[in-house]
């Protein structure tokens, strides 16, 4: 580079790349807008450029990673119009009158009149230098400092193809044992607040990746027991119900608990104690719909006070069938039958019943003072409710009964490991 293209650099505005998550462009200040009509294939291709803008691609790479399985001779002529597409499309956008793209001895190179900064190749680059710091401190504030540009998986949403999807694997592992390396040291400094900025991004975006149990770790030594408590319920009751054989890990389980015990460790005035008890006034219609773990303690309640009063409630189980009388699959179709069962079941059941999600497609019911014909009757309200936009669906739902039950060998489904 001459000394006059140096210094046209260096006045010219940072063009910043976002990879991780959402792909857009930032030149200074204002948003990169590329036209509607830009083609999909330029758009990958710049993608490509700005990745590999330090060494540059080879010819067979681009065109393998752009045009996979099309005649070679296509290949190359669709390169061709879509390199030259592409620096008219940067020029519209708003960048400056410049080349961009060049070739040398078969190689693709990116080039530029301003300087370029791409998240994705910062945080690599940030963290292989960090590694080379003697000092503990200065090597995690520059691992915390690449852990804090992630704020998405790369390119979220061009997922289809192959080196995206390699990419991104391995950002995925350089991220996961820096977050591993960094959750270590801010524990053992008790620098808990930094620790739950970092894992509570990491738990949203990997929630089978037990990041959860680090963040309530965090809220734990932050004594926010309402939170955390809160935040591993949702991870409990939502994330290990979507997958059928998922189970949270005990760890987890054990943090769960210990939160729930110190939620109430404020000394509290009883009408406090109330306040905190009550449902919401948005949580006072309908049948109570509470999380499984709650189901369970609520069940083993109303069966202590059935030996009181003498009033045996019912237990039901509706499931979602494939239509032949075997669990549906996973899927968004179970998704939304899922969900319509769950707004049936709230208008359907009393105000004194509840039910909780079982299974991905399964709800358990328990009846007060119910009967045999009682769970018929509900049956047919549920039935006849949740097939009414969709009449095909109503072959899709069947149900089991039977009375609360009598004795502790009889309540094996509702045991286990896999739930609180």
């Amino acid at each position: 580079m001459n000394e006059e293209m140096k210094n046209q650099t260096e006045q010219l505005p940072l063009l910043k790349v976002h990879m991780m998550g959402s792909f857009f462009l930032e030149y200074g200040d204002q948003p990169i807008s590329f036209r509607k009509t830009m083609a999909t294939k330029s758009m990958r291709l710049l993608q490509i450029f700005l990745y590999n803008k330090d060494n540059g691609i080879s010819r067979g790479r681009l065109l393998e990673s752009t045009y996979g399985r099309e005649d070679v001779a296509d290949a190359a002529n669709s390169l061709r119009v879509g390199v030259h597409r592409l620096k008219r499309s940067l020029v519209e956008a708003g960048l400056p009158q410049f080349e961009y793209i060049y070739t040398q001895k078969g190689v693709y190179h990116w080039t530029s009149p301003m300087p370029v900064e791409v998240d994705a190749i910062d945080i690599k680059n940030k963290i292989l230098e960090a590694g080379k710091e003697t000092d503990e401190k200065a090597r995690m504030d520059q691992m915390i400092e690449a852990l804090e540009l992630y704020t998405g998986e790369f390119l979220a949403d061009f997922g289809e193809e192959e080196w995206v999807q390699a990419e991104r694997a391995q950002l995925k592992k350089v991220y996961s044992d820096a977050l591993k390396e960094v959750s270590e040291y801010l524990l053992k400094n008790e620098e808990f607040d930094e620790l739950q900025k970092l894992t509570s991004v990491a738990s949203e975006l990997y929630p089978f990746d037990e990041w959860q149990a680090v963040q309530m770790q965090a809220l734990i030594g932050l004594e926010r027991y309402k939170r955390g408590h809160e935040t591993v319920r949702a991870d409990l009751e939502n994330i290990t119900l979507k997958e059928l054989g998922v189970t949270p890990s005990e760890k987890l389980v054990e943090q769960y608990r210990y939160l729930g015990s110190r939620m109430g460790s404020r000394h509290r005035v009883i009408e406090e104690v109330q306040a905190d008890l009550q449902e919401s006034p948005g949580e006072k219609g309908g049948a109570f719909f509470c999380s499984l773990a709650g189901f369970r303690d609520c069940y083993r309640l109303v069966y202590r006070m059935s030996e009181l009063n003498g009033q045996m409630p019912w237990l039901m189980l509706c499931t979602i069938t494939d239509g032949k009388g075997y669990p549906a699959k996973g899927g968004p179709r179970l998704d939304r039958m899922s969900e319509k069962l769950l707004e049936v079941m709230k208008r359907s059941l009393r105000h004194s019943d509840f039910f909780a999600k079982y299974s991905p497609s399964q709800y358990v019911i328990l009846l007060q003072g119910g009967s045999q014909r009682g769970c018929e009757l509900v049956y047919k309200r549920i039935s006849e409710r949740f097939s009414e936009e969709k009449k095909g669906w109503a072959k899709n739902l069947k149900y089991s009964a039977l009375p609360a039950i009598q004795t502790e060998k009889e309540l094996e489904f509702l045991e286990g490991d896999d739930v609180l």
